[in-house]
């Protein structure tokens, strides 16, 4: 929340690497392992993937994660359960995955990530695309892994909350170092959901509080201008941004679409901590 520039080098045998402004990202290797971290880029061309390695920084300060690419099954930049139709679409053969947050998935090729906010693809046709990241819920480089060291301990994708009353199994973490987690479930305007919701998030310095905010801390840039620093708030698609909190009666759904999650808070780079969340669908109308 606290907005700093941050200008710093480091120095290394033949490239310089930067994380100032980069977005973040998981990788979740083949063998289940998961490791997370700004997403770094190197040299006149600002690149990620460098002769063959995937690279993260490292919050802790020390040197890079530096990855072969054929030991990761997955580039996680949006958290949260993939949905059933995501699962559905993973690809058995060695196609990659690019799975967008407005739901749309496309088969293809991962080429690279450039400037630690750009995500180059290259479609079924053999044309190159650029897409934000932010605008990138995952990238699946080995569908036929990912659904064993991706999915491992999920007990598979969640299941779908809409008016069929179907409930998603488990909780979903909400990251205050993100800005929006797919929450894997879809919902129709008007249906009504219960948020339980447990955890602590620090958005400053000396600044926490739980999932309705930091006392007395808002402003008029927040998602939610009206709500205070850190309040879980949630949006359909990309629609308009509201308040849960820690509400405990239904909440009626503003529209159709994707839910996603997250904390009201306009920088993300000092945040820790995160919420856990259950979603069940209420029957009272």
């Amino acid at each position: 929340m606290i907005r700093r520039f941050l200008v710093f080098a480091v120095l290394a045998a033949c490239a310089s690497a930067s994380i100032v402004a980069a977005e973040r990202a998981t990788f979740v290797l083949t063998d289940g392992e998961r490791k997370s971290g700004a997403v770094v880029f190197h040299g006149s061309e600002n690149e990620n993937l460098i002769n063959g390695f995937l690279n993260l920084g490292n919050d802790a300060g020390g040197p890079e994660f530096t990855v072969p690419i054929d030991q990761v099954a997955v580039i996680d930049f949006a958290g949260g359960r993939p949905s059933n139709a995501e699962y559905q679409a993973l690809p058995d053969d060695q196609a990659h995955l690019l799975v967008l947050r407005n739901g749309a998935t496309q088969r293809g090729r991962f080429v690279n990530l450039i400037g630690g906010t750009t995500l180059v693809w290259e479609n079924d046709g053999g044309q190159r695309q650029n897409y934000g990241i932010r605008d990138v819920s995952r990238v699946y480089l080995n569908g036929n892994v990912a659904k064993t060291a991706y999915f491992r301990g999920q007990a598979g994708p969640q299941a779908t909350v809409g008016t069929t009353g179907s409930a998603a199994p488990g909780s979903i973490r909400v990251d205050a170092g993100q800005p929006w987690i797919d929450s894997g479930v879809d919902v129709r305007k008007g249906d009504r959901l219960v948020f339980n919701t447990t955890g602590e998030v620090v958005v400053a310095p000396g600044a926490s509080g739980n999932p309705d905010g930091v006392p007395g801390m808002r402003s008029n840039n927040y998602p939610v201008p009206g709500n205070q620093a850190g309040t879980l708030i949630a949006k359909i698609g990309a629609g308009a941004p509201f308040p849960i909190g820690t509400i405990s009666r239904p909440v009626a759904m503003p529209a159709t679409g994707r839910l996603m999650l997250g904390v009201n808070d306009d920088y993300f780079g000092d945040n820790s901590g995160g919420f856990s969340v259950t979603i069940v669908r209420s029957t009272d109308r």
